[in-house]
């Protein structure tokens, strides 16, 4: 009888063995065409954004009601570079338009800094009708390429509404409709943050001083990486954010700053339902003093919180890029993009997910401020509670 019991319990052991494989297969066969569904569902959205860039194309020319839209304020701005004249004052294709609740016309002035300049003045080499054709399937494949890179990233946990958010959402194809230019904004924010995830600092700060460049209140992402570990790439992006800010003084002129800070301080940015800074939306509803004071005690909280706590890189980045966005005097709904890098190193929970889509809903206001507080205050509380870098998603 010994020997009988013997091979039952072999067989037994071997039955439990097998059965121990089957299911550890299934499971990666589950896994692994989770995975691929995940590449469907880029592509999908990928086809959609390509075509809606089409769509956007055939409304972008100068015979258009609309005209080139804000293309046509840094065609019109590269243009006035190019030949010595102010491009921070109206030209030819500068943008008009009037603004339901808005007395007057709308003169759309480009605003960004100098050291954009040199880019726009480059466009106003060529014919405005092609070059906005080629910037908005430039802008197009910057969005997928960024999309691509990301999701690669974090190919092991990205969630399908994680993917379909950037690409989809309002901020992204409103970019494509109006020839904006935050696609290079983003793209740069989340090449910087990959390279710094993956420990590239100088690499890392070539990209976040190109960023800050081009849009400088984003110097607060160089300063707080100081306090996680992260010096060398903020020595490295102030470095290269100097040079490429000194370049328009020998392009252009030492004037070229006092004529771009006097635009920015005439122009009424506030009145815009998509301007998504605390003080742009307290300016809104009467009450710019508050905003003002709320904005500060914003900056200073979370430059607190980050030099007492010392938190994780995703932490400190996630708080660096939503603070730069709420404090700053003048901020586009469309910069809650920037933050994609962070936000993706982790899979959303529900309440995230259902804030992070009041940014793709077609109105604006108070609807789209709300989402990026929900996110600062969830970046601040985590790197107050002191959540360890060993819970973060790592690739």
């Amino acid at each position: 009888m010994r020997p009988e019991r013997q091979v039952v319990t072999t067989e037994t052991q071997g039955g439990t063995q097998h059965g121990a494989e089957a299911t550890e297969a299934r499971g990666r066969g589950r896994e692994s065409s989770g995975r691929e569904s995940i590449w469907w569902t880029f592509a999908a959205a990928s086809i959609v954004l390509f075509c809606s860039t089409f769509v956007f194309n055939a409304t972008l020319n100068t015979h258009a009601p609309d005209g080139l839209r804000v293309f046509g304020s840094f065609w019109a701005s590269g243009w006035a570079a190019r030949h010595h004249l102010n491009p921070y004052l109206p030209g030819p294709l500068t943008w008009i338009f009037t603004l339901p609740g808005h007395p007057g016309k709308v003169i759309d002035l480009n605003l960004s800094p100098p050291a954009m300049l040199p880019l726009f003045a480059g466009l106003s080499y060529f014919n405005p009708d092609a070059a906005v054709k080629v910037w908005t399937f430039f802008s197009c494949g910057l969005f997928v390429g960024t999309g691509l890179l990301l999701v690669w990233q974090y190919r092991e946990h990205i969630q399908h509404r994680q993917i379909l958010w950037f690409l989809l959402a309002r901020a992204a194809l409103n970019t494509l409709g109006l020839g904006q230019d935050y696609a290079v904004f983003v793209a740069l924010a989340a090449v910087a943050w990959v390279l710094l995830e993956r420990d590239r600092q100088v690499a890392a700060g070539i990209f976040l001083g190109l960023l800050i460049a081009f849009k400088p209140n984003y110097v607060l992402w160089a300063v707080l990486l100081v306090f996680c570990g992260r010096w060398r790439a903020s020595a490295v992006a102030v470095g290269v954010a100097a040079v490429l800010c000194a370049l328009p003084l020998t392009l252009y002129g030492p004037g070229i700053y006092g004529e771009w800070m006097r635009a920015v301080a005439g122009d009424p940015h506030w009145f815009f339902p998509n301007e998504a800074s605390i003080t742009g939306f307290s300016t809104r509803v009467g009450h710019p003093q508050i905003g003002e004071a709320l904005a500060a005690a914003l900056l200073v909280t979370a430059c607190g919180v980050v030099v007492w706590k010392r938190p994780s890189l995703r932490n400190t980045s996630g708080i660096a890029l939503s603070v730069a966005m709420l404090a700053s005097p003048l901020a586009w709904f469309h910069y809650a993009l920037l933050i994609t890098g962070p936000l993706f190193a982790k899979r959303w929970d529900l309440v995230l997910s259902l804030m992070l889509l009041l940014l793709m809903l077609p109105f604006a206001g108070f609807w789209y401020l709300l989402p990026v507080c929900y996110v600062a205050g969830y970046f601040l509380w985590a790197a107050a509670s002191g959540e360890p870098a060993s819970e973060e998603a790592v690739s």
